[in-house]
């Protein structure tokens, strides 16, 4: 049977489809089947611990094959995550079936190639504001708009184990915690912020191997937060999303990134710190004309 819902995460990480993932789930909490596609190479290893359909789709055939998916699958609505016009222009072109677009911080400077006038960020069954935008951001985006009270997050204990045993050992005697899947030379920035901080031993969660630093490449992190005495990340979107009940034990530098404006969103921090998750998904549900309980 063909999803509902097909929701378009691409990115070459894991931020989008942990998103896209947050999401999913809680589409099927209400009796709403839902498919990701993306480009992640994190597809198929997170379509087996959620037990959730992912489509992986090669990344330089993205632009062309993403439409091809959704009008083979002809899902009731489709959700776009970020790029109004996609990641490569392959929204440029509305289709017939409804489209949702998913708002967040976006540099607007470096999009221009795919959103030269306001025509990007119309056409849409509903755009979902999932975090504060800037105000030129905000006034470009066309009605329906529903702007989130908080923020999408992947909750803790949602999926995946309680973690390594090792790693919560380290935690639990005191250990501060890096969580970052970025530049191996961004992990060692945090670390070296982390040993600035605390005396403190220091553990990492991320897919790279650091000297003198336990590392694990472990999934989801959220699983285990709360039992680090601090958090060290990025300024990501999940990140601080993740560590919303956890501000006072929470550090995020910002990273430079071509379309996030991590600084931005950094001096944003705890305006709506609250799980609104189930919020953007009843609004999704709205807007696609679903009905819960009716799209197993």
């Amino acid at each position: 049977m063909s999803a509902a819902v097909l929701y378009f995460a691409p990115g070459s990480g894991l931020g989008h489809l942990t998103r896209a993932l947050a999401v999913c789930l809680e589409l099927r909490e209400l009796g709403v089947e839902a498919e990701i596609a993306t480009n992640s190479p994190f597809a198929q290893p997170l379509a087996r611990l959620a037990r959730i359909r992912v489509t992986q789709i090669a990344n330089d055939q993205w632009s062309a094959a993403a439409p091809r998916l959704l009008a083979e699958r002809a899902p009731r609505a489709a959700v776009v995550d970020t790029f109004p016009n996609g990641l490569r222009g392959e929204w440029l072109q509305r289709p017939d079936v409804p489209l949702i677009h998913m708002a967040r911080r976006l540099r607007l400077e470096n999009y221009a190639q795919f959103a030269t006038d306001g025509a990007a960020w119309r056409g849409f069954a509903l755009t979902v504001a999932i975090e504060a935008l800037a105000p030129e951001h905000e006034a470009l985006l066309s009605p329906p708009v529903h702007a989130l009270r908080g923020l999408i997050r992947l909750a803790p204990g949602r999926i995946g184990g309680a973690g390594p045993e090792r790693l919560l050992q380290l935690l639990d005697n005191g250990a501060a915690l890096v969580v970052h899947g970025g530049p191996r030379e961004e992990v060692a920035q945090l670390v070296a912020n982390a040993r600035a901080r605390s005396s403190a031993e220091v553990a990492a969660i991320t897919p790279w191997q650091l000297d003198g630093v336990a590392c694990f490449d472990y999934f989801p992190a959220a699983n285990v937060l709360a039992r680090a005495s601090h958090i060290f990340t990025g300024g990501g979107y999940n990140s601080i999303a993740d560590t919303m009940e956890l501000r006072p034990r929470h550090t995020a530098l910002a990273f430079p990134r071509r379309f996030d404006d991590q600084a931005a969103r950094l001096a944003a921090v705890g305006t709506a710190d609250a799980d609104a998750t189930r919020e953007a998904v009843e609004a999704i549900v709205l807007a696609a004309g679903l009905s819960a309980s009716s799209h197993r």
